[in-house]
């Protein structure tokens, strides 16, 4: 199995600049695709490098990484992610059935080892800021549904997997660490909360929409 890395990330201080480039470093993927949304930064050892157009939304930049993906699984990915392990992922979602998954990560309630807990709980079997996907599961998706911003982004993409009736896993066999809202933190209060809590009456208009 062959892995395009998607990466979204917004390079507006050296430490986002840093943290982005080691989870380039760490993930060692087939194909690096990085979709910026800040300044234009000299990364190392990625294939392609595009800055989104438009206002931001997370899935809109996903979807915008993803035109220039490859492989057999694709990575969607946060910038602010250290991958330990996922190479197993691929192989495993293909022989046990499964469309998309999510790897362990630090604080996880259940232990790292060979299980698969299917499910598409967001924060525990679904993880929104690493989802491993197939090429044929995004064919079968279309584009990811982009009624959010950012929070609650990964709920939408639940909706769209039990929609198309796709399996979604937690393989523990696999680790990814989040470092959790690095780039949020950054955000002036205001914005902050527009992009977080404020994309609830976004994301429950949607779902009354479905």
């Amino acid at each position: 199995m062959k892995y395009d890395l998607i990466i979204v990330t917004r390079s507006t201080t050296d430490h986002l600049v840093e943290m982005t480039q080691n989870c380039i470093d760490s993930a060692k993927a087939d194909r690096v695709i990085v979709v910026e949304t800040g300044q234009v930064v000299p990364y190392k050892n990625i294939d392609v490098y595009t800055s989104y157009p438009g206002k931001f939304n997370y899935n809109a930049c996903l979807n915008w990484g993803l035109e220039f993906a490859e492989n057999d699984i694709h990575i969607l990915a946060n910038n602010d992610i250290i991958v330990h392990k996922y190479r197993t992922i691929g192989d495993d979602m293909v022989r046990h059935g499964f469309d998309s998954g999510s790897a362990w990560y630090k604080g996880c309630i259940v232990p790292q080892g060979d299980y698969i807990y299917p499910g598409y709980e967001v924060g525990f079997t679904l993880t929104g800021w690493c989802i491993f996907i197939t090429k044929e599961t995004y064919k079968k998706i279309g584009l990811l549904d982009e009624g959010v911003d950012f929070w609650y982004s990964d709920n939408l993409y639940a909706e769209q997997l039990k929609k198309h009736g796709l399996k979604h896993g937690l393989f523990c066999n696999a680790r990814v660490d989040h470092l959790t809202n690095q780039t949020l933190n950054t955000m002036p209060l205001k914005l902050k909360r527009e992009y977080s809590i404020g994309q609830l009456a976004k994301y429950e208009s949607c779902r009354k929409r479905k």
